[in-house]
């Protein structure tokens, strides 16, 4: 077991960084035992010896992903609870099955300022666009940072995708907020924003396989369930990242559940989806796309089951790991002009939504970087 001042890990058992704590080792009990969890893993199958046994200061976590069969005790759950930390059950490979939180916070005018934002539809479009200009900026930024480093031929087809979104982008300021929403309109009126959404993202993705070296290739991107390596990464890491938006935007006292973008549904986490946009790019892309460039992992490190494409044990660790440092590095945030790691950049983010709810800014400002 490696120990320092930040984080220490169990090679594909547990992972905790001083905000996240993994739970990875499958039919694992997890108890409360003072200020700490103790993890119990299961017994070695060929040995019938006892499983190995971890204590996680509970002052170390913030939230907790339990990803697949592994039991939290009652006690463990109600102290995390208390503590207002959050779990997150995921299955083995990283799909979502839903969040335990504590009692909503008090902040109960600031929910009510958020439902008002939401039936404002001259407000929420306002809010809608930023969010897709903050994704689409990021995009035609990551797309220029890799032409740079490609031959001509690469070059020339990420700075043709590149213009496509910057195209999207210019048209974005143009688009006039609707007067009223027809109740017959599916799209409840931002049915010319997420058009130019879905062909800026289109753009992007149909460049993404520019941005890899071999042997890796991107057919496009496919959910449900994803049929390649880099498929199988990008939702992975997208669900992780959607997990830590909706934790932090629970932090700030906003319901994660009312969103501006996507439309509310049971169980759907629409604010938290609004916000991640625009931070895909910067902190899942851009670790999928070092993670194979650099050969850290290979395509035998990816197994294929029923259709669809998963990350194996020791691959899904290694892209944890190098999620979780993404989230901690530094870039300066857009608005208050100092450095700040992506994760309270988001937090950031949530709270600029939060005060535009209320009225204490006249605009939401979307994060983008240079």
């Amino acid at each position: 077991m490696e120990t320092d001042t930040d984080n220490f890990s169990i090679p594909g058992a547990v992972e905790v960084t001083m905000t996240t704590l993994y739970l990875m080792e499958q039919y694992s009990t997890v108890k409360v035992e003072g200020e700490a969890l103790r993890v119990q893993f299961p017994k070695d199958r060929t040995t019938n010896q006892r499983g190995r046994m971890v204590r996680v200061p509970l002052a170390k976590i913030d939230q907790v992903m339990v990803l697949g069969d592994i039991t939290l005790t009652t006690p463990a759950l109600q102290t995390l609870l208390q503590r207002g930390i959050p779990v997150h059950y995921l299955s083995q490979y990283g799909q979502s099955y839903g969040t335990l939180t504590a009692n909503p916070g008090k902040n109960s005018g600031l929910r009510m300022a958020q439902c008002a934002l939401r039936a404002d539809p001259a407000r929420q479009f306002a809010v809608a666009r930023q969010c897709v200009a903050g994704k689409l900026a990021n995009m035609r930024t990551l797309l220029l940072r890799y032409a740079r480093s490609r031959e001509p031929g690469d070059q020339t087809a990420l700075d043709n995708a590149a213009s496509q979104v910057r195209h999207c982008l210019h048209q974005l300021k143009h688009l006039a907020a609707p007067l009223a929403i027809d109740p017959a309109d599916r799209m409840h009126g931002l049915g010319p924003l997420l058009g130019l959404e879905g062909s800026g993202s289109s753009a992007y993705y149909g460049a993404l396989g520019t941005m890899l070296r071999s042997p890796w290739e991107f057919p496009g991107r496919v959910k449900r369930p994803p049929t390649d390596p880099v498929n199988a990464m990008l939702s992975f890491g997208y669900t992780l990242l959607t997990k830590q938006v909706a934790s932090l935007v629970w932090a700030v006292g906003l319901d994660p559940g009312i969103g501006v973008l996507h439309q509310p549904g049971f169980g759907k986490p629409a604010l938290a989806l609004d916000l991640v946009e625009q931070f895909r790019p910067l902190v899942v892309d851009s670790v999928v796309i070092t993670l194979l460039n650099t050969g850290q992992l290979k395509p035998d490190d990816f197994q294929y089951e029923m259709g669809g494409c998963r990350l194996d044990d020791a691959a899904r660790k290694l892209f944890l790991t190098k999620f979780e440092a993404r989230l901690e590095e530094k870039v300066q945030h857009p608005v208050f002009s100092y450095k700040a790691t992506y994760r309270r950049c988001i937090e950031l983010q949530a709270r600029l939504f939060a005060k535009y709810a209320l009225g204490e800014t006249d605009q939401y400002v979307p994060f983008t970087v240079r």
